[in-house]
């Protein structure tokens, strides 16, 4: 759990490195890549989906909250640790995002929580499987993956929509998955064919 955490907290600041020629728009292609990267790695299912996988691990269901709030604490405080460290960001940093920080410690829980009940082979537990490629599919929409204003840079256009595109697919995918993982257990305890 802590090693996810570490190693999404390191992604995430590694993608936000930005040269020199990707502020001066000589290097837009790669400026393209690079934003579409820290969009998936920033994005908040991906960041969900590491306190759910914690509560997953830990099993029990106060475990599992608490999982979910160390997880994502621990992400944060390595991001922007690691940050400050190399240079990227100012101790400032911490009081300009401490609604990260509280919003770890509101959401971590919950999430944590769904983590362990997804476990359950109910509907419950279906429910719970379905609640991260759930909200992959939905947070292009909510964020407005799909019409970025034409004002913007073409990079930032082309990062927000496909972004959005790989999140709605992959969110897609999953459900998909997991409804059909669930459909096959159904049926193989009836003792119906696959």
């Amino acid at each position: 759990m802590l090693a996810a955490a570490v190693v999404l907290a390191l992604v995430s600041l590694a993608s936000n490195v930005t040269t020199t020629s990707q502020l001066e728009g000589r290097a837009d292609s790669l400026l393209a890549g690079r934003l579409t990267l820290s969009q998936l790695i920033n994005a908040g299912s991906v960041w969900a989906g590491l306190a759910v996988l914690s509560g997953w691990l830990v099993h029990r269901r106060v475990a599992a909250v608490a999982a979910g709030v160390v997880a994502l604490l621990t992400a944060c405080l390595v991001h922007y640790g690691a940050g400050i460290a190399f240079g990227m960001f100012d101790p400032d940093i911490w009081m300009a995002n401490a609604h990260w920080l509280m919003g770890a410690m509101v959401v971590g829980g919950p999430l944590g929580l769904v983590g362990a009940i997804a476990r359950r082979l109910d509907p419950w537990g279906m429910a719970a499987r379905l609640v991260v490629p759930a909200g992959a599919v939905l947070e292009p929409f909510v964020l407005g993956r799909f019409t970025t204003p034409a004002i913007l840079p073409w990079p930032n256009r082309v990062a927000d929509f496909v972004s959005g595109a790989v999140l709605l697919m992959a969110g897609v995918a999953g459900c998909v998955w997991i409804l059909a993982a669930g459909r096959r257990r159904r049926r193989a305890m009836a003792g119906l064919p696959a």
